[in-house]
């Protein structure tokens, strides 16, 4: 497809699906065109002509659809592009320049690979949206970055994301950054931890350096700082990352903050950085339900180049089952069974992963029993262990029954048949159902998601 028109009608096509018809004839038909594709470059050069200002043009195509943009292009054409869009006189000078750039150095001219760009930034490359395992413990959460992501400085900001150690947070926040950096490559882009900030403060007033200090973090696009529970205390770091905090804001710079615990939680935090991370969004991460835990290292293994046959699904599913609380551990449980397979050239197996993992089995083995569960079920909704376990269907028993259900599915080996017996030899059906309903409630409904959660903690307790 080597005519312009023709490619520009394609990616026209694709985009009418995807917006209104307002938008589509406002910010796509009429004002935009194809410069130029420059295929030594993988750049698309856009031409702009519209009736509204220029510079507010500009700036909603990049902030709001470029992403669109660049995959309906490489849909149309089979691979990526950077899609760059500016004025007439703009795209003439940008198109110039990148001749000029082949021409003098005399061969094609090789883009900064994914790895090398993001390690400037601090970013994980493995860290992105499509590693990213979608599940109900962190699907608001999800949203929240993926909408930051394509719109910065305009979505939410700040936007704070808490939850315990080892849930996903830096995966999603660095996803965040890297996605920004690959749809606007001129977007200064800042990924720091707050412990990291500490170190450069105190650094920066030991050597006089404090103006070269703020303007490294009041000059960047998108701030995006890491576990900002560990400034607790620190009341002249605080002060300073107040102050930056500030004139960011004040810029419209998109903020992206995350911590251990809910903002209003944190003690020994300025009173007025608190009331800053609830300007606008707060969204948490719980930890992952088992069929989550399984997506997550399916996901993982098949980042590794691994094949995931029968037997790795047996022994993800045992690690599913006996991890619960901490991604990480999941990631490092599978890493030592690649190991030694590949080192003593053993075949995955349920029986290796005992071996292997004993030390972290045993550790998870708690005793949470069915019995105990029941137990502060019953106790949390004031009736008997008899009446859950009994034929009664009034809503009063039948809810706690299928909480019951599914806390044992979730927190014990129990498989739904046995867990039907349970319950006064109920069918494995009846038990699905149960389970299956309470997950809904759990999305759906942000006080029974924490009733459940208080639930776990007494249990493990």
């Amino acid at each position: 497809m080597n005519n312009y028109s023709e490619v520009w009608d394609g990616v026209l096509k694709l985009i009418k699906d995807q917006v209104t018809p307002v938008c589509y004839e406002t910010w796509f038909l009429n004002p935009l065109k194809i410069k130029k594709i420059d295929n030594s470059l993988n750049i698309i050069y856009m031409d702009v002509k519209t009736t509204l200002d220029l510079d507010f043009f500009v700036d909603i195509i990049n902030s709001r659809y470029l992403t669109l943009l660049q995959d309906a292009f490489k849909e149309i054409l089979g691979d990526d592009y950077r899609v760059v869009v500016k004025s007439s006189a703009d795209v003439d000078n940008s198109v110039d320049n990148s001749v000029d750039n082949v021409e003098k150095s005399g061969k094609k001219p090789r883009k900064k690979s994914r790895k090398t760009l993001l390690a400037e930034k601090y970013l994980n490359p493995k860290y992105t949206f499509e590693n990213f395992v979608v599940g109900p413990s962190n699907s608001f959460a999800h949203a929240a970055a993926l909408a930051v992501a394509e719109s910065p400085g305009v979505a939410s900001n700040p936007l704070f994301i808490y939850g315990g150690s080892g849930l996903g947070k830096t995966h999603l926040i660095q996803a965040i950054g890297i996605h920004i950096l690959e749809n606007n490559p001129q977007m200064n882009v800042l990924y720091t931890s707050s412990e990291n900030f500490l170190n450069e403060y105190l650094t920066a007033l030991n050597e006089k350096k404090s103006n070269e200090f703020k303007s490294k973090y009041r000059k960047v696009d998108v701030l995006i700082m890491d576990d900002v529970q560990f400034l607790e205390g620190k009341e002249s770091t605080q002060l300073e990352f107040f102050y930056t905090f500030n004139t960011l804001f004040q810029n419209n710079k998109q903020i992206i903050i995350t911590s251990d615990k809910d903002p209003t939680k944190l003690k020994g935090l300025d009173e007025r950085l608190v009331t800053r991370f609830q300007w606008n969004l707060i969204a948490d991460i719980q930890p992952a339900d088992y069929e989550t835990r399984v997506a997550i290292m399916l996901k993982y293994i098949e980042y590794k180049g691994i094949v995931p046959d029968d037997d790795w699904r047996e022994v993800i599913n045992l690690i599913a089952e006996k991890i619960k609380d901490n991604i990480r551990e999941l990631e490092g449980a599978i890493n030592r069974i690649i190991f030694w397979s590949n080192t003593f050239n053993e075949k995955p197996s349920r029986y290796l992963a005992k071996k292997v993992l004993k030390d972290i089995l045993s550790n998870t083995e708690t005793m949470v029993t069915p019995e105990k569960i029941k137990k502060i079920v019953c106790k949390r909704y004031n009736i008997k262990v008899a009446d859950i376990e009994s034929s009664k269907r009034t809503n009063n028993i039948a809810f706690p029954r299928q909480v019951a259900m599914y806390l044992i599915r979730e927190m014990t080996d129990s498989s739904f048949p046995k867990i039907g017996e349970m319950f006064g030899g109920r069918d494995h059906t009846t038990v699905k159902y149960a389970c299956e309903k309470i997950k809904y409630e759990i999305k759906n409904d942000s006080n029974f998601s924490q009733i459940i959660d208080s639930l776990k903690r007494e249990i493990r307790d």
